[in-house]
């Protein structure tokens, strides 16, 4: 993938720093532990919004759309 302007060197550590900081793992025990598991599936799991919600902390300046754009357009 080529690097475009807007793509930030720091957008891509923050993010892989996330997911290491927060394992999938730790993040449904936790869910899972705080009662608040999906009680049926849905096109968004606890684990991805919790996630989202981590990284609009991160990003708290950029709205909805860029940060799930970081997210999912994130290289590892």
């Amino acid at each position: 993938m080529k690097a475009v302007e807007s793509d930030r060197i720091s957008d891509r550590i923050a993010l892989g720093v996330l997911t290491r900081a927060f394992p999938p793992e730790l993040v449904d025990e936790v869910v899972a532990e705080c009662g608040r598991a999906e009680q049926r599936q849905r096109l968004l799991p606890a684990r991805v919004v919790m996630y989202f919600v981590l990284a609009m902390c991160l990003f708290s300046g950029q709205g909805y759309e860029e940060v799930g754009r970081l997210l999912t357009e994130a290289s590892p």
